[in-house]
């Protein structure tokens, strides 16, 4: 195999693909990216079992000066690629004894390779699942608006990822981590003839995000039973090569996702209204002081007042006082305000509407303007 490419539409390839790769793996080849030159097309793949990538970009005529296929450690890749001057020309060429050789300038590189027949992927020929169509713009603004409330480590291992939920005409994201609960929905269309759900893992979220854009582009998801599958195209930095093709395969987390609809706080007759901006402000200013560990702050309600109070064991003490739309009877709740934090931080309107029942039960956090985002956060125990 011989090729001679651009560092920068090298990169190009290797950054869409190399965040799937672990740097330690209990299988050496899976700190490999997998590379494959044919005479009108350069084909790199990142995988590690549960997220697989594959990124392809059209090569320029005389490029491929052998076709060919071969694995290279990932990392070592990158950097050396990262290493060497703007257009910089890459010769990369793998001798008859599996070893890569890397010239550009006057400098050499020689890396141990590994066979690419032995580079494990997932079963992707013929998937059959539910095929959702959505745009990117949307897709992506689902996990944005949903993925901090993932459980980082949980036992509950299927707290771990993003629930997709699909029927005809929506698409549902929905994360928790038993402490508060984020629910993103759009339009989309679907070949679900019911309700059908898919847990996608945290790492392949963040990739998704990563690679998703804010066009308006359509995109179908193949959503198997262990497999989720989509196809991006991805317009090339360098307008001289053609756009760049990723196909993003990951499986799946086996596992039942809670009934979140029984989450949802139903009838609240409490309704405070707060100018977002203002509320976030002052919440970030008063956890100042508060316990480090729990992060407690307390939020008391009265008639068209809220008072913020944090306080920690040494002593210190943080009061502010907001005005608030609110007409009920008073109320005091206590809330981690890491929580309402996050949450504030996905919602973009002027105001946040909080809905509340008693001073012990979860609480409804929405944008009076956004009826398709709900965010519910459980009080602390005092």
């Amino acid at each position: 195999m011989r090729l001679k490419i651009a560092k920068e539409s090298l990169l190009n390839v290797l950054s869409h693909v190399v965040g799937a790769v672990e740097r330690r793996h209990t299988l050496n080849i899976l700190s490999n990216v997998k590379i494959q030159v044919t005479n009108e097309l350069l084909t790199i793949t990142g995988s590690d079992l549960e997220v697989e990538l594959v990124a392809s970009m059209p090569l320029t005529e005389g490029a491929c000066l052998q076709v060919g296929e071969t694995t290279i450690p990932a990392r070592k890749l990158v950097d050396i690629c990262k290493s060497l001057p703007t257009a910089a020309l890459i010769d990369f060429q793998i001798t008859e004894d599996q070893r890569c050789i890397l010239k550009s300038g006057n400098s050499r590189f020689v890396l141990g390779t590994l066979p690419a027949e032995d580079y494990p992927l997932l079963a992707t020929e013929n998937a059959q699942g539910t095929e959702v169509s959505v745009t990117q713009r949307e897709l992506k603004r689902l996990f944005e608006k949903t993925a901090f409330a993932m459980a980082v480590q949980d036992v509950r291992f299927y707290l771990t990822g993003t629930l997709l939920e699909i029927d005809q005409t929506q698409l549902r994201a929905v994360t928790t981590d038993g402490h508060r609960l984020a629910l993103c929905e759009t339009a989309a269309t679907s070949t679900a003839t019911q309700a059908v759900q898919a847990i996608v893992p945290r790492k392949a979220v963040g990739e998704l995000q990563r690679l998703l854009s804010v066009e308006d582009e359509q995109l179908s998801l193949l959503i198997g039973r262990e497999l989720l599958n989509v196809t991006i195209t991805i317009a090339n930095r360098d307008k001289e090569q053609g756009d760049i093709t990723v196909r993003f395969t990951t499986k799946l987390i086996d596992g039942k996702f809670p009934d979140y609809r029984r989450v949802i706080p139903r009838g609240g007759d409490k309704i405070v209204m707060i100018a977002h901006d203002v509320f976030k402000q002052s919440l970030q200013r008063v956890a100042i002081l508060s316990n480090e560990k729990l992060r407690g702050v307390f939020l008391n309600f009265n008639a068209d007042s809220l008072q913020l109070r944090a306080n920690n064991p040494e002593q210190d003490e943080a009061i502010e006082d907001l005005a608030i739309q609110y007409a009920d009877a008073s109320l005091e709740m206590s809330f981690n305000a890491q929580y309402l934090i996050e949450v504030l931080s996905v919602l973009d309107g002027d105001d946040v509407s909080i809905t509340m029942t008693e001073a012990n039960q979860s609480v409804l956090v929405q944008d009076p303007t956004q009826q398709d985002q709900t965010y519910v956060v459980m009080p602390m125990r005092v």
